[in-house]
């Protein structure tokens, strides 16, 4: 499913095996959730059987609880959802993370986008956590590998690779550090988006270990979360 940029929902992969169906990335609500199970009806996919999450941030996860099948995090990924769970969703919560550094601002009004009424809002964590790798035979020779390759953006990101496809699903793992580096969104102003975020730096160090993940992996074709 393509991503959504009005209010940031992310692509989502499905991987079907002959035995079990995993979907990559839980979208951000239970709106985007019933979406795309129509959207799989429409084009006659299976449901999956489980979701793996690419990180913590609210679009990757807040849909996690409307799958109703198990969920499969890494542990850093889980450790930040079980804070996340236990926030407050009013106007004043959320700019005091805000101020706090704890959220940005594009985040705060992606999420007052997608959750006109945000009582809706519930976080859950995982079922199945794992650490460094964790692989999911599918059926019929389809396996994935779940990694937990760090990088630029998060550092619990999570990484699917499909060895039998030679394709990575990568999240938002080649992203840039929204939350450490300083930057600022204007809502009134959404199209100075693209240049803003093209004009924040990586981090070399980062990226060099995010590559010494990568490059063993058997791939030609890859797919970011936006």
């Amino acid at each position: 499913r393509p991503c959504d940029h009005y209010t940031d929902r992310p692509n989502i992969g499905l991987i079907v095996g002959e035995n079990r169906v995993l979907l990559y990335d839980a979208g951000n609500s239970a709106a985007n959730v019933a979406l795309l199970r129509q959207e799989m009806t429409d084009c006659g996919l299976p449901q999956p059987d489980m979701v793996a999450v690419s990180h913590w941030h609210w679009d990757h996860t807040f849909g996690m609880h409307a799958w109703g099948v198990p969920i499969i995090a890494g542990r850093e990924t889980n450790r930040y959802l079980q804070k996340v769970r236990q926030w407050k969703w009013d106007d004043r919560s959320m700019q005091e993370r805000v101020d706090l550094q704890q959220d940005i601002v594009f985040c705060s009004e992606m999420i007052k986008r997608e959750y006109p009424d945000r009582s809706q809002i519930c976080v859950t964590t995982a079922d199945i956590i794992f650490d460094d790798r964790l692989t999911i035979d599918l059926g019929g020779g389809v396996v994935c590998e779940l990694i937990h390759a760090r990088g630029p953006h998060s550092p619990d990101s999570v990484i699917c690779h499909v060895p039998s496809e030679r394709f990575v699903f990568l999240g938002d793992s080649n992203g840039k550090d929204m939350y450490g580096l300083p930057w600022h969104f204007d809502i009134e102003h959404e199209e100075d988006l693209t240049a803003t975020l093209m004009s924040l730096p990586y981090d070399r160090r980062l990226v060099e270990e995010y590559l010494r993940i990568l490059d063993p992996l058997d791939f030609t074709k890859c797919i970011g979360g936006h």
